[in-house]
Order: C-alpha cells, then sequence, then structure tokens
C-alpha cells in the first residue's frame, strides 16, 4: 500500500511540501558559484606585495621534563634587542603550580610571556602543570620586517632571559626567521 502525503495528515503535507520545495529550488538553482572567503586579519592571509614587512623570529629555551619541582612558580622576561627597540623591556612575572593533579602532555608546554600555553602561539590556557612536564620557554616577535628579524635571530646583542623563582636565568636562543 503506498501512502500519499495528502494521506498522512499534517505531517505528510509538510513533508510532502518540503521534499516538492526541494525539488522545484533545485531545478530552478544556476549551477553554484564559489563564494570568495572573507578576508582574515592573519599574517598568512595577506601576500607580500601588500604587506611585505609581516615577519617573525622565536627565542626559546627548552627545559627538561621532570624541571619543575612541586609548588609555586613565577617567571618573567627581560628583553634587550636594540634593533627592535619596542621589545626592550622586562616581562610583567606569570604564576604557575606544579602539581600531581594535572596530566602530563605528549608534547611541552610553553612559558609565554602572557602565561601557560600549550603551543608556541596557541592561546594561553592553562595555570598549572605536572611535575614531568617538558616546557620551553618561548617569546616570538611578531610583526617586524624580513631585515630585522634576520637582524635579531643574528645579532649577539640581541638578548631574551627567562628568569624564575627569584633566583635563575637563562638566556633563550633565536630560531630562524619566519613569516606567520
Amino acid at each position: 500500500m503506498k501512502i500519499r502525503p495528502r494521506d498522512a495528515g499534517v505531517a505528510g503535507m509538510i513533508l510532502g511540501g518540503l521534499l516538492l520545495a526541494a525539488c522545484t529550488a533545485r531545478a530552478e538553482l544556476s549551477p553554484s558559484t564559489p563564494t570568495p572567503a572573507a578576508p582574515t586579519s592573519l599574517p598568512t592571509a595577506v601576500g607580500p606585495e601588500v604587506q611585505p614587512g609581516t615577519w617573525a623570529v622565536s627565542f626559546s629555551y627548552e627545559f627538561p621534563a621532570g624541571f619543575w619541582l612541586q609548588g609555586d612558580h613565577r617567571y618573567g622576561f627581560y628583553m634587550d634587542c636594540p634593533v627592535l627597540q619596542q621589545f626592550n623591556v622586562p616581562s610583567e612575572y606569570r604564576d604557575f603550580t606544579v602539581t600531581l593533579d594535572t596530566i602530563a602532555f605528549e608534547s611541552p608546554v610553553y612559558l609565554r610571556l602572557g602565561g601557560l600555553s600549550t603551543g608556541a602561539l596557541a592561546p594561553i590556557n592553562l595555570d598549572a602543570i605536572h611535575p614531568d612536564q617538558a616546557t620551553v620557554a618561548v617569546v616570538t616577535l611578531l610583526g617586524i620586517t624580513e631585515d630585522q628579524a634576520q637582524q635579531a635571530g643574528q645579532t649577539s646583542e640581541c638578548e631574551i632571559v627567562i628568569g624564575w623563582d627569584a633566583m635563575n636565568a637563562q638566556t633563550l636562543i633565536a630560531a630562524e626567521p619566519f613569516r606567520p
């Protein structure tokens, strides 16, 4: 027995109408034209001919797994880079806790200017780590020219230091400049 939409009551009429509308709309549509994506503010979305000075250079230091003892810790950065005068300042100190109550991630946790994160450029999203967690201190200087990035990464005058727990310090090492 075949049930037609009109025999199925109100629900059948709605379904039948939707099916008819879908079929009708399909028949009247012209081939779809891709809609251009809205431009983003990310540097990789802007071609070099539009914004040639969007480069970055990262400075980092890897702490081994098991480096941090349980308890509260604090860190901050000091930046002295004459090539990039706007970056010659000490940062605010950031606090974090090392506790067995958190999980250890397979990849390192990053100690950044704004706090702890699970990626070098990821949002700040942690305030505690496991004692076995590998960590990386990283400062990434964004929005500079290629020449500035090359000079900052190659100049011994450009120094970024992480200080922690009010008595320890370590100089970060520059990586190759890149376009973010």
